[in-house]
């Protein structure tokens, strides 16, 4: 159903360790267009009782406050705040925020969408032992969507992808604020395939992690 590179008694182990845990972390990663949303989604639909954090929300926040429209480029620029703060901060700004959210907030059970960096892998996964999903997609398939989401996109938002070539969203991905994603989804306790284009199959794995981890579907 699923993929890991975590043996089942590892696996054992370290849900053992997680249920202990007084904020229990589901941490998401993945390129963009895999799924990853469509894993939160289903995740909050049908397994109550999640707060949904995302470390990209605050770039968003920052489009908004300014007035800038919604364009993709403008968002990936917005992450160079990070490296304009880090000599003051010692820390990503982003990362940090999510991080201060949830000692504040201290919900009992969370999911971070999505780490991109080693850092983030580094505070949410190793620091604070959250259990780490990667969801992973063809290329080809991830590129169609990318330019389907751009075609039907509402007031512009990422209408400046709607043309782009199969080579320039791959060009795209090597920016720096994609560059650490594969490093951290080797690193998965489990790997979800989202190649399909039927979501039935991706959810029936989804689920299966789920039960794995004590948790039961609600409809």
């Amino acid at each position: 159903m699923f993929q890991s590179t975590f043996s089942k008694n590892q696996l054992k182990k370290v849900i053992a360790r997680w249920k202990k845990q007084k904020v229990r972390l589901i941490v998401v990663a993945g390129r963009r267009k895999s799924g990853k949303d469509v894993f939160v989604d289903y995740v909050m639909r049908h397994y109550p009782g999640f707060k949904h954090y995302r470390i990209a929300e605050a770039p968003v926040l920052i489009e908004k406050i300014l007035g800038l429209p919604s364009d993709r480029k403008i968002t990936q620029a917005l992450f160079g705040v990070n490296k304009l703060l880090y000599p003051i901060l010692g820390e990503s700004a982003y990362k940090r925020r999510v991080a201060r959210l949830l000692d504040r907030e201290k919900p009992k059970l969370a999911i971070i969408e999505a780490a991109r960096t080693k850092e983030e892998f580094e505070e949410f996964v190793r620091a604070r032992k959250g259990i780490l999903i990667g969801v992973v997609a063809d290329d080809r398939f991830r590129y169609e969507r990318a330019v389907k989401d751009a075609r039907s996109a509402v007031r512009g938002e990422k209408r400046d992808e709607k043309d782009m070539s199969f080579g320039e969203f791959m060009k795209r991905e090597k920016l720096d604020v994609e560059r650490d994603i594969d490093w951290i989804v080797k690193r998965s306790h489990f790997v979800l395939s989202n190649t399909g284009r039927i979501k039935q199959p991706f959810f029936k794995k989804v689920d299966a992690i789920m039960s794995l981890m004590g948790f039961t579907r609600r409809r």
